[in-house]
């Protein structure tokens, strides 16, 4: 509270300050409203004489031969409200005639300022003051401009009628002549004591300062005796927290609150109150059954399976997430319901929204529980007619049957995905298991040879017709830590399952290209699906082809499937390689999923028959057959074509007189490390 009253009182004094700043600028405002008033209607009096003069003659000597003329005048009047109201005020020019008009160096800045600035229309400055003035003051000047009537006193000598000329110099002297139309003359000059300013600022900010001390002593007043009854009102609730809420004890809070908004919460504490006595009661059965079948839970299942082991059967409804997408969420409730009414004659518990549990008895073998498991799951997946719909749905079961315990259940399910049964036992989920053993093997050397640099490209050269190499193709290669080359066929679906993948494709990508960039060799990689779906991998190697000096002398192998086709990111990522100027080679093309449309649509420049088909060729009709229709369409579209597993000079002879342009396989070298200069 004292830091709150501290910062107030920082908060008043800075009030305060602002305060009599805006006070201070408000009053000099309004004396330079005051000063600008008493400046123009000296100016209109000035207006009005010079209209009146013309026509009046002082015949009276007593009275100054040019009494009524604007400027003695009005330097008259000025004098006159110097005397009587103490006000300076004062009538001069840089051309004065009469010295009692000689102006001070302030007055002078004003005309000099009004001269540099035409179009000025006042001049103030709040300074220290001449001889007569030694306080500080606040300086006005409005400034006056020849007009017609002012030039028949003080215009050029030889415009001035002869008589008022000589009356002007005997009196004046040869002074202020020779002034155009619209020239500066002179200016009003008035100051304001500022002392009279202070004290008119000092007496209102008095008066708002103690209106202002009034309201902060009533505030901290009113603050202090509000915040007593607050702190009261608080106290009553922590206590009733720590002393009934956190021990458990619900009973009604009953203490009185002094304010509104505490008593709301009051009413909301007691209305969570009730909700906790209803929700003690029906806890037991939110905790041990599900809401939606009334069936028991998986908790109550793990309670029952820690006393005593029963055989499980888990059973877990096919994408039931697109079942509740199409039909929505109360058809898919409906279908639940009846599910777990096809489930009452059985010792069931449902686990998640689509997964049940029946349990079964001790002694039950092995076939028993898999036939029992087969016709529950035709019973299951008999149509469900549930409002103007036929839904069919689709189950899968895992068995636990030897080791009997939920999670052995639900690996056994697991298990029907990757194996693709219905039905699966948790025996067939530790073969599974053993194969992800090899799959962890495979990936902790991937990671060591990545780690150490030991992903390497082996560079297998393709010929042409005579037998000259026309290029190679970058074939990934493992070197384990005992110095093997492992081929990719080990390690390589391994490493697409994990993030290992896109690293081996950078290094294959980065070391080739170094060993190319010097040789000026034509050579190959290979590109597959995901390659093209990652944007990681695709600006890496746009990067490396901005490098290369040659892109030309790049062909990327794209291995011919449904996902490429289906692909849009893949297509316009083989776009963007032919636009550098890229080979794009479709390999394994005939492997089962040939399509010479898509092979157009690509863009394709050629196309690597698959080994399958060539290994065989010799002695294979169908082969043959095909072969000879690829190569025929090849020519037909201008691609080059190249047979991959060429292993020996017959295959080679064969393939030559088919018109196949490039060859590739054992029978001219296997991949090695380093090329052929």
């Amino acid at each position: 509270m004292i830091k709150s009253f501290i910062l107030s009182g920082v908060g008043l004094l800075t009030l305060l300050f602002i305060l009599y700043k805006s006070i201070s600028s408000f009053i000099i405002e309004q004396e330079i409203q005051k000063a600008r008033l008493l400046a123009h209607t000296l100016l209109y009096t000035r207006e009005y004489l010079a209209k009146v003069a013309p026509f009046v003659e002082v015949k009276n000597k007593k009275f100054h031969p040019f009494s009524l003329t604007p400027a003695y005048a009005v330097s008259q009047i000025a004098k006159t409200i110097q005397m009587k109201e103490h006000l300076y005020v004062k009538q001069t020019s840089d051309k004065y005639r009469d010295p009692q008009n000689k102006p001070n160096e302030h007055e002078l800045t004003a005309i000099y300022y009004f001269k540099s600035h035409p179009n000025a229309k006042e001049f103030f400055q709040i300074h220290r003051g001449h001889e007569n003035i030694k306080s500080e003051h606040l300086f006005y000047a409005y400034p006056l401009k020849i007009d017609r009537s002012c030039l028949k006193c003080h215009g050029p000598k030889k415009d001035i009628p002869k008589p008022l000329l000589n009356k002007i110099e005997k009196i004046y002297g040869d002074r202020a002549f020779g002034y155009k139309l619209g020239q500066i003359r002179g200016i009003i000059s008035i100051k304001i004591p500022f002392s009279e300013i202070k004290h008119k600022v000092d007496i209102l900010f008095l008066k708002l300062s103690l209106f202002l001390l009034f309201l902060y002593l009533l505030g901290i007043v009113l603050f202090t005796r509000i915040n007593k009854l607050i702190f009261k009102d608080i106290d009553n609730i922590n206590e009733y927290l720590q002393t009934k809420l956190a021990k458990n004890i619900y009973r009604p809070f009953k203490a009185k609150m002094n304010f509104f908004e505490f008593d709301i919460i009051k009413k909301g504490i007691n209305s969570v109150v009730k909700s906790l006595k209803n929700y003690q009661k029906t806890l037991y059965k939110s905790l041990y059954y599900n809401e939606l079948t009334g069936l028991p839970n998986r908790k109550k299942l793990i309670e029952i399976i820690k006393r005593k082991n029963y055989p499980l059967i888990l059973l877990d409804i096919d994408s039931f997430k697109e079942i509740n997408y199409f039909y929505g969420e109360e058809i898919a409730n409906k279908l639940i319901k009846q599910v777990a009414e096809r489930l009452r004659d059985y010792r069931t518990f449902h686990i998640k929204i689509d997964e049940f549990v029946i349990l079964q008895r001790e002694n039950i073998s092995k076939d028993e529980i898999y036939e029992l498991t087969k016709n529950l799951i035709k019973k299951l997946e008999e149509p469900y007619d549930i409002d103007d719909y036929s839904i069919i749905v689709k189950f899968r079961a895992g068995i636990a049957y030897t080791k009997r315990n939920f999670m052995r259940a639900l690996s056994a399910l697991d298990a029907t995905r990757i194996l693709n049964k219905d039905i699966a036992f948790c025996s067939e989920a530790d073969q599974i298991r053993d194969s992800y053993q090899e799959h962890l093997i495979w990936l902790k050397k991937l990671k060591i040879a990545i780690e150490h640099n030991k992903i390497i490209p082996f560079y297998q050269p393709i010929y042409d017709q005579n037998r000259k190499i026309c290029k190679y193709e970058a074939l990934v290669r493992l070197i384990d830590e005992d110095g093997n080359v492992i081929s990719p066929y080990f390690f390589l679906n391994v490493a697409k399952k994990s993030r290992l993948y896109f690293e081996i494709t950078k290094q294959v990508i980065d070391k080739s290209f170094k060993k190319f960039e010097k040789n000026g060799t034509e050579f190959s990689v290979n590109l597959s699906t995901l390659d093209m779906e990652n944007d990681n991998i695709k600006n890496f190697i746009i990067q490396k082809l901005k490098g290369f000096k040659n892109p030309k002398k790049i062909s990327f192998e794209i291995v011919e499937s449904e996902d490429i086709k289906n692909s849009k990111n893949a297509y316009e990522f083989i776009q963007q390689l032919k636009s550098f100027g890229c080979k794009i080679l479709i390999d394994d093309f005939g492997s089962g999923y040939a399509n010479f449309d898509y092979l157009l649509s690509l863009g394709a420049d050629g196309l690597k028959i698959d080994g399958s088909l060539i290994k065989n060729i010799l002695e294979d009709k169908n082969s043959q057959i095909v072969v000879n229709t690829i190569v025929n369409f090849a020519k037909e579209v201008n691609m080059q074509v190249i047979a991959e597993f060429v292993e020996n000079e017959e295959i080679f002879e064969y393939l030559k007189n088919l018109g196949i342009d490039c060859f590739q396989g054992y029978y001219f070298s296997e991949p090695k490390e380093d090329i052929e200069i």
